[in-house]
C-alpha cells in the first residue's frame, strides 16, 4: 500500500511584484519602531528588545505601537511606515 505525503507549501505565484526596499533616512538619530501584537509576554519581549538596543551605545529613538487586537490590523502602521526607519513587529506568545 502506497502513501502519499501532501505538502501544505502552497506554489502560487504573486501577480505583485514585490515593493522595492529603501535604505534609511539619513538622519543623526534612527527610529526604531516596536510593534507589540498584543499577545502575552510581548512588552516583556519588546522591553527588552529596546533595552538591548538602547543598550549598545548608539543613538537611536524608539516608538512603541500596541495593536489593539492581535489578529486584526494595526491601525498605526502608517504613522510607523512614515515615523521610522526600521520596525520590529513582535508577535511572541
Amino acid at each position: 500500500m502506497i502513501q502519499e505525503v501532501l505538502n501544505p507549501v502552497g506554489k502560487k505565484e504573486s501577480r505583485r511584484k514585490p515593493d522595492a526596499v529603501t535604505r534609511a533616512k539619513s538622519r543623526d538619530k534612527p527610529v526604531i519602531g516596536l510593534l507589540n501584537n498584543s499577545k502575552p509576554n510581548v512588552a516583556l519581549f519588546l522591553e527588552a528588545v529596546e533595552s538591548e538596543l538602547l543598550g549598545q551605545g548608539k543613538n537611536y529613538e524608539t516608538v512603541n505601537v500596541v495593536k489593539p487586537r492581535s489578529a486584526g490590523p494595526s491601525p498605526e502602521i502608517e504613522f510607523l511606515a512614515e515615523r521610522c526607519d526600521y520596525v520590529i513587529n513582535a508577535v511572541a506568545d
